[in-house]
């Protein structure tokens, strides 16, 4: 079964007022009649409340030849009465619904419902309805035509029955919508108010207060119609043309040329064409009798292709009138950045040609941090102090001189530490005192004595015989001697915190607070490497760092500017390959400003500004093209003429692009800047 739903009309107050719909598609004022449009034939409030109590069965579409066979007279004489002529029910759960067409030109119309809606892409452009209602004015363009505008449109479904040339209609259930532009309208332009809609069955009463409503205002009437159509309609917002203020026009303001600029275009197309023109805001020359030549201007297609290469070489956000001699500024970068690479502190001390611009920009800003470089930082300065890895080891061998200290002292209440034997006479002593622990008191030799007698040399207390806890402490006592000793030997230590580490003679304060300064400089300068080179040789780097100084800061700067014309995504790039980059680019604005031309004409913006103004694809970019080479023709035209002055020009361009901002913001259309335009 093919079903239309159009797209669902979701919150009726989310719908957006867009340009396209605002040009045709809004029928919330004037329910024109459409090629796709059925006509109902209904008369009373009375039918209406019929058909729409249905919404929960189905409306058979019947044609007017059908229509006219129900309401022949019957065998009595009496013809079927007007209800039965519009709402007719055929079973408890559908219902007919008759139209004005034949079959033929019912299919026909049923078909292009189908298409229209089948081809919307956004949810809430356009939605099939029901509108039930209409009230109506005369059409101020046509003395014999009235403008009619909907009371109440109730989403809808379309649906063709399988194997039939017939379709149904199927009312979605949901509240109608009640036409709040049609509110709005009657009340500013006529002063009607038109009353509120609350109960949907109830419509008979609704439109007695419609009808009492208008019934003071002799050209408003109220057609009892109903009719079945696609529409987009526009919700108003709390922000209208009327509570929003344009900017106020300035003194050298031209209405005629902001007229001829707006044209037909729409509020997207303003905007994109009020970003590409040129920039007229020069000075006549007042001695001058006729306006001199303009100077040429390229076309904005050759414009587009010159923004397009700028910006994928990172250029989008120079502005053109800086391309002019930004060759020759790159060249003078570029020889500051090579002539820091070859000096004395970059290629002899630190030996590293290969430095990236973060990092010669960076070098060239520690000045500071090298004069407050702790005393000790020659002496004890050590390369591998920069690493991170260098801190953890450092607190962990603190940490770990802390427990043996801590032991040490324990012990220091039981021998004097000064007289301990060494490493092999302590493991022999234990192992006598172990012997003769286990075999008693009762049992003592010469080894006993032995043993006792060497322990007495260095215990505090001299005890007259030794037990189970004299033997414990001595263990414990060749164990906390034996974590000394692989403590002072550690080679990882020696190795990472360099000559400042003297096992538990370390002065622990000193060693780190030469390690935080030496990781300072490596987050500083945000690379570790460059940071220990520095260190290796600090006497010698910091003699020539003094010295060169001045060319380093110079080069920085060159960096940064670099960096600022190219892109940033080069300052982790060598410093050196960022120097062919950027005269690789200086050589290619050279050869583009031979092929596309002086842009003079558009000095103050930028490739970005260009490529916003167009929107990606191909026939928009076009008539964006099209509608600003005629523009600025026509400007031209008038300005060689002197039909009108350059400062006309730039304030009326000035007012016209601050004004489409504002509609912008707003929410609104072109139609506002233009009602605008016409009491200005």
């Amino acid at each position: 079964m093919e079903v239309l739903q159009g797209n669902q009309s979701g919150s009726k107050h989310s719908r957006r007022r867009l340009d396209r719909i605002a040009l045709g598609e809004n029928r919330a004022l004037d329910w024109g009649h459409q090629e796709s449009d059925i006509g109902l034939q209904c008369v009373s409030p009375l039918e209406l409340a019929d058909i729409l109590a249905q919404s929960n069965g189905f409306l058979d579409l019947i044609p007017l030849s059908a229509s006219n066979e129900a309401a022949e007279p019957s065998s009595d004489g009496n013809t079927a009465s007007s209800t039965t002529a519009c709402a007719t029910a055929c079973a408890t759960d559908r219902c007919n619904l008759h139209t004005v067409h034949d079959s033929t030109d019912l299919l026909q119309r049923c078909k292009k419902i189908l298409v229209e809606n089948a081809l919307i892409k956004d949810k809430g452009d356009r939605q099939l309805y029901l509108a039930a209602g209409f009230i109506s004015w005369p059409d101020a363009a046509n003395a014999n035509a009235r403008q009619r505008a909907p009371l109440l449109l109730y989403p809808a479904l379309l649906v063709r029955i399988p194997d039939e040339q017939n379709y149904e209609i199927r009312l979605t259930g949901d509240s109608p919508e009640y036409n709040q532009t049609l509110i709005i309208h009657a009340e500013q332009r006529f002063g009607v108010k038109l009353p509120a809609q609350e109960d949907p069955l109830a419509l008979s009463s609704f439109f007695d207060e419609v009808a009492e409503a208008i019934r003071e205002v002799p050209t408003l009437q109220l057609e009892l119609d109903t009719c079945l159509g696609s529409a987009a309609l526009l919700v108003p917002t709390q922000r209208s043309a009327d509570n929003v203020s344009l900017p106020d026009v300035p003194m050298n303001f031209d209405v005629g040329l902001a007229m001829s600029i707006t044209g037909k275009k729409s509020l997207q197309q303003l905007s994109a064409v009020l970003q590409l023109i040129p920039d007229y805001n020069q000075v006549d020359a007042p001695s001058t009798p006729e306006p001199a030549p303009l100077p040429s201007s390229p076309s904005i297609a050759s414009l587009r292709k010159y923004a397009v290469r700028l910006a994928a070489e990172g250029l989008d956000h120079v502005e053109f009138r800086q391309l002019t001699t930004l060759p020759d500024v790159i060249g003078k970068w570029t020889s500051a950045v090579s002539t820091a690479l070859d000096c004395e502190t970059i290629k002899t001390v630190l030996r590293m040609p290969e430095l990236s611009a973060r990092e010669l920009i960076r070098l060239a800003g520690i000045i500071e941090l090298i004069d407050k470089a702790p005393n000790n930082i020659e002496s004890l300065g050590h390369a591998d102090l920069c690493y991170a890895n260098s801190t953890i080891l450092l607190r962990r061998a603190r940490h770990q001189a802390k427990l043996i200290e801590d032991e040490l002292t324990g012990l220091q209440e039981h021998f004097v530490m000064d007289k301990v034997p060494g490493k092999s006479q302590l493991l022999s002593l234990l192992s006598e005192l172990s012997v003769t622990v286990e075999r008693g008191p009762e049992l003592v030799d010469s080894t006993y004595f032995n043993a006792r007698r060497q322990f007495m040399e260095f215990s505090i207390h001299k005890s007259a015989h030794l037990t189970a806890e004299h033997r414990r402490l001595l263990s414990q006592l060749a164990k906390v001697m034996r974590f000394r000793e692989l403590f002072v030997n550690n080679t990882e230590y020696r190795a990472a915190l360099g000559p400042g580490y003297r096992g538990l003679r370390t002065d622990w304060d000193v060693l780190t607070h030469t390690c935080e300064y030496a990781r300072e400089l490596a987050d500083v300068l945000q690379s570790e490497t460059l940071a220990s080179q520095i260190l290796r040789n600090w006497t010698a780097f910091r003699a020539a760092y003094s010295v060169e100084l001045e060319l380093l800061q110079n080069a920085a700067e060159a960096c940064r500017r670099l960096l600022g014309t190219v892109g940033t995504r080069w300052q982790t790039q060598t410093a050196a390959s960022l120097t062919v980059h950027a005269q690789l680019i200086a050589s290619r604005l050279t050869e583009w400003r031979t092929t596309y031309g002086s842009m003079d004409n558009h000095a103050d913006k930028t490739p970005a500004m260009v490529l916003s103004s167009f929107s990606g694809r191909s026939h928009d970019d076009i008539l964006v093209e099209t509608q600003v080479d005629e523009t600025r023709t026509r400007i031209n035209r008038q300005l060689q003429d002197g039909e009108i002055r350059r400062e006309q020009i730039t304030d009326t361009l000035k007012w016209l692009l601050a004004a489409s901002q504002a509609a912008t913001d707003h929410d609104l259309d072109i139609d506002a800047i233009v009602e605008h335009l016409q009491i200005a």
